[in-house]
């Protein structure tokens, strides 16, 4: 009985022992009280969330330029910032800009062989893309002063202007007026058409306006009147940097664009290109083509044929 008590006893111990044993937590192992206590940090499960995806960049939204009374619908450059037209003038800015790698200040004349080519609505269009470079200061000049138009698409006066300044009837400072566009500047015409135009430019003082233009701004556009019609182009064309020759498709002639080319080229007017515009058939887009060894637009093969074997070659095309 004796040996069998202590068994018992032993038993009994051992399974107070172990139970006491159960009761105590783990070492290290926090008690239920403080996991209930503590904050879930717990990620939400796979299926009940959306796969996150990137988030697409907000466009930003470009209010449509103010309309400018009076100023003419064909300025694309503004009203049509995004337009085919619009992006093609800056195509024909990047080629200039190319061409002047140390961005030397130019005076760029632009004229046409006959009239009614879109001279003048290239030079308005033309500065006003220039002008989109912030830190160009760009200025037009209407150097046709039998017929002057800029004004007319600008709505700006007409007078005081460039053959004001050249009779001596107004200084420089007045005839330069301010366009609704940032950066850019226009002197018109004027009003003094009683005196000859080329009395006018022959002047010692058109030389010394055309350097000042040149000195205070990066690009001065002049558009001057057609090559083949009167001497303008090729006297305001020797005082510039170069001249841009405008020819409209299934307008001007082949054989006249030739001979504007010629003309130019006796007055020793050096020519930077041609820019071919105008519509290729009655139901095709509006191109533009820049000639000189480079070209895009709708149809002008023929005429950048000749450009490229009239300019770079130094031959005449058959």
């Amino acid at each position: 009985m004796g040996r069998m008590a202590e068994a018992l006893k032993r038993a009994e111990q051992e399974r107070k022992d172990a139970m006491s044993r159960r009761a105590q937590p783990a070492p290290g192992a926090a008690s239920a009280t403080a996991l209930l206590d503590a904050p879930a940090i717990m990620p939400p499960p796979l299926h009940d969330a959306p796969a996150q995806q990137p988030s697409a960049p907000a466009q930003e939204h470009v209010p449509p330029p103010p309309p400018v009374p009076g100023m003419a619908e064909s300025l694309v450059a503004y009203y049509e910032k995004s337009s085919l037209v619009t992006e093609q003038y800056r195509s024909l800015r990047t080629r200039l800009l190319s061409q002047n790698p140390q961005g030397e200040h130019q005076v760029i004349a632009i004229t046409s062989a006959i009239p009614r080519e879109g001279k003048s609505v290239t030079t308005l269009n033309l500065g006003c893309i220039m002008a989109e470079i912030r830190h160009q200061k760009v200025l037009m000049v209407d150097g046709d002063f039998r017929r002057s138009t800029l004004h007319k698409l600008l709505n700006l006066p007409s007078k005081p202007g460039l053959t004001d300044v050249l009779a001596g009837e107004a200084s420089y400072e007045d005839v330069i007026q301010p366009t609704p566009l940032p950066n850019l500047f226009f002197i018109p015409a004027g009003g003094a058409k009683d005196r000859s135009a080329a009395e006018l430019l022959s002047n010692p003082l058109a030389r010394q306006l055309v350097r000042r233009m040149n000195s205070e701004f990066h690009y001065t556009f002049v558009d001057t009147p057609p090559a083949t019609t009167v001497t303008d182009a090729g006297i305001i064309g020797q005082m510039c940097n170069g001249v841009l020759v405008i020819v409209r498709l299934n307008y001007t002639h082949e054989s006249t664009a030739r001979t504007a080319v010629r003309l130019l080229q006796a007055n020793n007017v050096p020519i930077i290109g041609g820019l071919v515009i105008g519509r290729d058939r009655p139901h095709a887009g509006y191109g533009y083509g820049y000639g000189y060894g480079y070209g895009y637009g709708y149809g002008y093969q023929r005429y950048y044929n000749y450009y490229r074997d009239y300019y770079l070659e130094g031959k005449d095309s058959k």
